[in-house]
């Protein structure tokens, strides 16, 4: 890549081309007929108008992409030419502020049809996003996001002195919004950094379905994701916009991503990795797991009074995850915050009315046998009375009544005397879904 010069080195590079010509012009003869002042008086350029031009116009001269201090910055100004963008004149300008070496001729043509012809459109909403770090402090992937076309995708890459740079660009091809496809990131099955963000963003917008479509069934269960949705929903995470996804390792059949994520009150919260694979180099991405475990402590901080066992994600002992709601002590009233959870479940019960699932019922173990299992039946019935009265076929849930036999975690300590949190973490009704 060619170096970028700065304002000032121009400027001196200018001047310093300036003395030399005028030391190297031939002297005039003595008996010239022209003063002698005017042979010796320097005619050194007016620096001026250098000075006053913009980087911009200064970019446009040189055909050089600028370099920035900023990514974001310079999203910001990149933006603000595009939001009036409407002519070849203007067209030119975006194209010099993202280097003409960075265009393929074909990507040229797609720039100036966006502009020029279909009148390009910035989301007022969410004009620009950072979609993640490929590598740390020095390689990021931005988007500038456009109304009824997929985004522009910018890779910035940081050099030794510090500078950012633009070093890959992807233009939206006009055939997706022909076509009436959804805009979407450019790439989106073979980049591992853009799949990851789409699945992630799905995640956070509840958006089950596009999610489950995008994992490996056979190691991520229904349950975790509606799990996930639950935990979205009930902290009100959003993506943390500095630092949404950072890469942990790039390779041709595996990537691995930190994915971060912030309460929507802005302070810092948690994050949780997650793994994508593939079968070869050019195949479509899945995402094959993800480890909740720092987002779970989290979760337990924010929602359920820092007890991380109150959590409505459990490992299944039989296999795969279960979802968990929990109830007041000698109750089987829904609060609330379980009939949030339960309104998140119903929406993927509606979606295939052909699948069941199955609720089992559990007590702890204060009062007799008989009664314990009454009051989990009831518990369970709760639950799949309220799909019911929301919508879902009563034939699409299995109730089953368990008691206080089956303790997630002991309902005294060792000593004998009583385990609240334990017997709190055993008043539940558990979910087995499977869509």
């Amino acid at each position: 890549m060619k170096p970028h010069l700065s304002i000032p080195f121009l400027c001196l590079t200018l001047l310093s081309c300036s003395e030399k010509e005028e030391a190297t012009t031939p002297t005039p003869p003595k008996n010239a007929s022209s003063p002698a002042v005017e042979h010796n008086t320097p005619s050194f350029p007016d620096p001026n108008p250098l000075v006053d031009q913009s980087p911009e116009e200064i970019a446009k001269d040189m055909g050089m992409t600028l370099d920035f201090s900023n990514p974001e910055d310079y999203m910001k100004r990149i933006v603000a030419i595009m939001q009036n963008a409407k002519d070849a004149n203007d067209t030119e300008k975006i194209i010099q502020l993202i280097g003409k070496q960075n265009l393929t001729p074909e990507q040229h043509t797609l720039l100036r049809e966006l502009i020029e012809q279909d009148g390009i459109t910035i989301d007022p909403e969410n004009p620009f996003e950072k979609i993640g770090d490929l590598k740390t402090n020095q390689h990021a992937r931005w988007a500038i996001n456009l109304k009824n076309h997929a985004p522009i995708v910018l890779d910035v890459i940081r050099d030794t002195a510090g500078k950012w740079k633009v070093n890959k660009v992807t233009i939206p091809d006009k055939m997706a919004k022909a076509n009436g496809q959804t805009p979407e990131l450019p790439d989106l099955q073979t980049d591992a950094l853009n799949y990851t963000h789409t699945f992630l963003s799905k995640l956070l917008t509840q958006d089950f379905q596009s999610a489950k479509a995008m994992v490996d069934p056979s190691n991520i269960t229904d349950a975790k994701l509606a799990g996930l949705c639950i935990i979205f929903e009930e902290a009100a995470y959003q993506i943390d916009k500095e630092k949404p996804l950072r890469a942990l390792f790039l390779r041709e059949t595996a990537a691995g991503f930190y994915a971060n994520v912030i309460s929507n009150d802005g302070e810092k919260a948690a994050q949780f990795s997650i793994i994508t694979q593939r079968d070869k180099a050019g195949d479509s991405w899945t995402i094959y797991e993800i480890n909740l475990d720092q987002l779970l402590g989290d979760y337990a901080k924010r929602v359920s009074g820092g007890d991380v066992h109150y959590t409505p994600l459990l490992k299944n002992p039989q296999g795969g995850d279960t979802l968990v709601i929990y109830f007041e002590f000698d109750s089987d009233g829904l609060t609330p915050r379980t009939q949030k959870q339960l309104n998140i479940v119903t929406s993927l019960l509606k979606v295939d009315p052909n699948k069941t699932i199955t609720i089992s019922g559990h007590t702890d173990a204060k009062g007799s046998a008989n009664y314990n299992e009454q009051l989990s039946r009831s518990r369970a019935q709760a639950v799949k009375d309220y799909f019911s009265k929301n919508g879902v076929r009563p034939e699409q849930v299995v109730t089953e009544a368990h008691g206080s036999q089956h303790p997630r975690l002991p309902n005294t300590q060792a000593d004998g005397s009583d385990n609240p949190d334990g017997r709190r973490a055993n008043r539940r009704t558990e979910i087995y879904l499977d869509f």
